[in-house]
């Protein structure tokens, strides 16, 4: 049975993909710093198939402790393919240069950026003696291609993230691996995130009032339907190595 390892697993996107790959009969590993009545039922109801573990993705020391134990579990279980969905994320600080709160920049960009990084490294390091099939995912998003006011963070952040995808890419295509790392846009979806987006400061965020009429005029995805779409490209498409996917191409 293939293995998928999901970040930010316990609501949202994450929830959704994993909920997705068990019904796939893929075994998922979920990964949340904290946890629900969703996740805590879903685990007992599929005891064998999903495991949910708490972490803190922006302590470095944390990631390493836990993936030491899913690689050892990987090595044991010795799946054709391991799935790795990088989804954790934060919008926050929303706030324009000059006013953002310097420990909330640097908890974004260890979230957003260092920590699926150092994940992508640690499995791609750990698991090279075995034969491993490993799928990376670092989900991003539209943002790292348009300004947007009051999102330097998040912007350069998920900028960031695509051309540590593209890079990896490229090397695992040159090292002639069976690996792959892709991107993942979801687009805008009706997530806690949004309600964060739509709860800034004007003078924060200038586009407030359009994301606002996006949630008035129901224009927000659902993460199920963007999860299904991410699922079936994962496992009924060829991969291009580094390459950065949209949901507007999958739906």
């Amino acid at each position: 049975m293939d293995i998928a390892i999901v970040t930010g697993a316990s609501k949202g996107l994450g929830f959704e993909i994993s909920k997705t790959l068990v019904h796939s009969n893929i075994e998922v590993i979920g990964l949340s710093r904290s946890t629900n009545d969703h996740v805590d039922y879903y685990e007992k109801m599929k005891n064998n198939i999903y495991t949910h573990l708490q972490i803190d993705l922006c302590n470095k020391e944390e990631i390493e402790t836990i993936f030491k134990g899913i690689i050892q579990k990987l090595i044991m279980k010795q799946p054709k393919k391991v799935y790795v969905i990088n989804n954790a994320g934060m919008v926050e600080p929303i706030e324009r240069l000059g006013f953002l709160d310097a420990n909330l920049i640097e908890k974004a960009v260890q979230l957003n950026y260092i920590a699926p990084m150092i994940i992508n490294n640690l499995l791609l390091k750990e698991l090279r003696p075995y034969n491993l099939e490993i799928v990376i995912v670092n989900v991003t998003s539209g943002a790292a291609e348009r300004s947007i006011h009051g999102w330097s963070v998040y912007n350069s952040t998920k900028a960031a993230i695509n051309m540590h995808t593209n890079v990896a890419g490229l090397e695992q295509e040159k090292d002639d691996k069976s690996h792959k790392i892709i991107g993942f846009n979801p687009g805008i979806m009706d997530t806690d995130m949004q309600c964060v987006i739509r709860g800034a400061k004007e003078d924060a965020f200038a586009e407030i009032n359009k994301f606002l009429d996006y949630k008035k005029n129901g224009e927000l995805r659902s993460p199920e339907v963007v999860s299904k779409a991410l699922i079936d490209l994962l496992l009924n498409e060829e991969l291009m190595n580094g390459n950065i996917y949209s949901i507007k191409d999958l739906i």
